[in-house]
């Protein structure tokens, strides 16, 4: 992953500084925090953490999408078994 390093930030700065780091957060850019020379978090503007969620959804929705068209293929209607019988069966 490519950083730029202007949106590098050193965890000493953001204790200092973090009322008005979180003022100044725009354009939907993360930022990155550094500690000990290793990117230790990030903080991003809400809308760009929103649209990440959404995506994350919208995957998870095409993975059970594709669930559901694989196991409807061994799918056959005849082995079905009817709410009277299962009712009959079980005395319900």
């Amino acid at each position: 992953m490519l950083v730029d390093t202007d949106k590098i930030i050193g965890i000493t700065e953001l204790q200092k500084n973090l009322p008005k780091i979180i003022r100044n957060i725009k354009d939907n850019s993360p930022l990155f925090v550094a500690r000990r020379n290793e990117i230790s978090a990030i903080i991003l503007p809400v809308d760009e953490y929103n649209r990440m969620t959404e995506l994350i959804e919208l995957l998870e929705y095409m993975e059970i999408s594709d669930n559901i068209k694989s196991r409807m293929k061994n799918y056959n209607s005849e082995k079905n078994i009817s709410w009277d019988k299962i009712k009959t069966d079980y005395g319900l």
